[in-house]
């Protein structure tokens, strides 16, 4: 018997008021990479199949789903009556759509590489499609349930051109009323909605306040519900309210300098020495508040934990440092090196890259910090290695999958490669890693991956960095994923 979920749930109630600290430059899935943008996405749009707090993959619009006997075809069953926002059927040819778009090279997604293994997405018929792949990929079903792949109304996007990418209309449980760059935007329940999570808000409001004093006097004000990435020294004035708390999630990501690989980064000796240079774990103490764990791999726990595989600290030893660089030729002050860094992005970003310009500076070498806004850093980033004119930048990785983590970084060609990173070796592990389903084949396939990521030094590793939002008494079933995006499902406001 077919039933709207939402005749089994009470009626929206209450305006909950968010402030984050990035401005979400797109809520485009197929070309955002914020938390803050996949936390709208999540809500706006829906996928195949979906992330829960904890990264198990669940249902979505998926019904049912099976692979051929040779691994290369996924067929999925779609739920029948399901619509966009707008009215428009959200049937199987939308769907094939969708993924058409994301993998067309004109588009220029950001994921495209990501997804490569698909060859195409054909509807069979209203409510099939099959997805067929080039290659085998045993993690497929993980690929599909992040944001990334979300169902857009690409009918909608090819008549609302570039507006469509601050309002999309995907078939979720709210819509986006109002978008306001730099300031706010604001969801709203979508009344056509059918689906197993329906709105339980009137409203959700978010403030984009990037410097962390200003958005914590929010909170301390009460003005807002959550506020994100509070920044240590302020923990124990937010837990000292008597109407909020905060709470430190677990998180996955993984926060490093990724290298531009020409020139001297070409260089391991060289790579080797700036990584001996970091004193990560007296960062993390005194910068961090302790809201870190240093590096030991490059996923950060809960990426796979199945997969995952660690390895000895990276030691604090500036005289070793001064010496491979002297190895690779470089005497006191002839290395010259530029990095970028974005400012309000990660918890202490700032001073954590002029600390480590200090650390750089202090072996030798001549380092100039960018601090930029998050645009500018943002645009810096998803250059392509050789147009680059910088040597490394800041990033944070939090990705859910041992594939999806070390395939858009690590594989030669990918554009989420920021690095420029290309080892044959590890092109051929990865081909191999989505070839098969087996554990123990999978568990030895990216253990060499990762330990050969981990001795080549891509990046200048740093820590894991851990979450910390503030959180009114007032908010219920309010619940955070590693990466970062929050999950309003069961949100209610108890006045």
């Amino acid at each position: 018997m077919a039933f709207s979920a939402g005749a089994l749930f009470a009626e929206p109630s209450g305006i909950l008021r968010v402030a984050v600290g990035a401005d979400p430059e797109t809520f485009d899935p197929h070309f955002n990479d914020l938390p803050t943008g996949n936390t709208v996405d999540l809500l706006v749009l829906e996928g195949l199949f979906r992330l829960d707090a904890e990264n198990n993959v669940l249902p979505g619009l998926a019904t049912d789903h099976e692979f051929s006997d040779d691994g290369l075809t996924l067929t999925v069953t779609i739920r029948e009556g399901r619509t966009f926002s707008n009215g428009d059927p959200l049937d199987a040819a939308a769907v094939a759509a969708s993924f058409t778009r994301m993998l067309d090279p004109e588009v220029g997604s950001i994921y495209r590489g990501l997804y490569s293994s698909i060859d195409e997405v054909v509807a069979i018929d209203d409510l099939t499609v099959e997805i067929r792949l080039n290659e085998r990929n045993g993690h497929l079903l993980l690929l599909l349930a992040p944001t990334a792949a979300s169902i857009i109304n690409v009918k909608a996007l090819e008549e609302m051109g570039a507006a469509y990418s601050r309002q999309p209309v995907g078939s979720g449980p709210y819509m986006v009323e109002s978008f306001v760059g730099g300031e706010r935007y604001r969801l709203v329940p979508n009344p056509d909605y059918e689906g197993d999570y329906p709105a339980t808000l009137e409203a959700i409001e978010f403030l984009v306040v990037p410097e962390d004093g200003s958005r914590m006097a929010l909170m301390e004000t009460g003005d807002v519900h959550i506020v994100e990435r509070v920044p240590p020294e302020a923990i124990s004035t937010i837990d000292a309210l008597e109407s909020a708390a905060v709470i430190t999630p677990a998180s996955m990501f993984s926060i490093n300098m990724e290298m531009v690989l020409r020139g001297p980064l070409e260089d391991i000796r060289v790579r080797e020495a700036l990584n001996l240079a970091i004193d990560r774990e007296g960062m993390v103490q005194g910068i961090l508040g302790g809201l870190g764990t240093p590096s030991v791999g490059m996923p950060g726990p809960g990426t796979q934990n199945d997969l995952r595989v660690t390895f000895d600290p990276i030691p604090f030893d500036p005289q070793r440092a001064r010496e491979l660089l002297a190895e690779a030729g470089y005497g006191n002050g002839e290395l010259e090196l530029t990095m970028t860094c974005p400012t309000g992005r990660y918890i202490k970003d700032v001073q954590v890259c002029q600390a480590i310009q200090g650390s750089l500076q202090a072996i030798g070498v001549n380092t100039q910090a960018n601090i930029v806004d998050r645009g500018t850093w943002s645009q810096v980033a998803a250059t392509p290695p050789g147009d680059r004119t910088d040597n490394m930048a800041m990033l944070g990785r939090a990705t859910a999958g041992m594939d999806y983590t070390l395939y858009r970084l690590f594989r030669s060609g990918v554009s989420a490669n920021t690095t420029g990173y290309n080892n044959p070796r590890v092109d051929e592990l990865l081909v191999d890693g989505r070839a098969t389903n087996d554990l123990d084949e999978q568990r030895a396939i990216y253990g060499e991956v990762q330990e050969i990521v981990w001795e080549e030094m891509p990046f200048i590793y740093l820590w894991y960095q851990t979450q910390a939002l503030g959180v009114a008494d007032t908010v219920s079933g309010f619940a955070v994923q590693p990466n970062e995006t929050m999950v309003f499902d069961n949100v209610t406001l108890n006045n």
